[in-house]
């Protein structure tokens, strides 16, 4: 009887493990993770943004965002010619924030939303953005859209910093 039990307990332990493992991904973000994904993806584009690298920055999007967004090629140019500067420092702006989203019939999938301030030798900024992470479909993985605003002009400007739609964003 007792061998039972032991059985048991073994299998049950097993069992949370190998379902734990499904739920990795949330726990990651939960102690830091999310943080983690949101500040490298942050200075990846700010370093591509730097050395007027358009291939890396249009790399680090979505397939499925490229394909709703009518020329991307355009937006990030834009966004290079916005930027002024070499960065001198960086803050987030209230954290990386993580969001589980449901993808309807594709199912769940996690989104991680960074918000940060630059200093760069020319201006300040604050930047944006959303990147999928942990989806069902690999083609949406990546991020959907980046937001960028003048410092001086955030508090006057706030409310147009952003759309739903997936792109490049703009507010001067």
């Amino acid at each position: 009887m007792k061998a039972k039990r032991y059985l048991v307990c073994i299998l049950l332990i097993i069992a949370l493990n190998i379902c734990g493992c499904g739920r990795m991904g949330t726990m990651s973000f939960m102690n830091g993770g999310g943080q983690k994904i949101a500040d490298e993806t942050f200075k990846e584009l700010i370093e591509a943004v730097e050395a007027e690298d358009s291939e890396t920055i249009k790399g680090m999007f979505a397939e499925d965002a490229l394909s709703q967004i009518d020329d991307i090629d355009s937006e990030i140019n834009a966004f290079i010619d916005f930027y002024q500067g070499n960065m001198e420092s960086w803050d987030d702006w209230g954290g990386a924030s993580l969001e589980t989203c449901s993808g309807g019939e594709k199912g769940y999938y996690q989104r991680i939303l960074g918000y940060y301030i630059v200093k760069t030798t020319e201006s300040d900024y604050r930047v944006k953005f959303t990147l999928n992470v942990s989806t069902p479909d690999k083609s949406h993985e990546g991020i959907y859209k980046i937001g960028i605003i003048t410092e001086e002009s955030f508090e006057e400007n706030s409310e147009k910093f952003g759309s739903d739609v997936p792109g490049l964003y703009i507010v001067e």
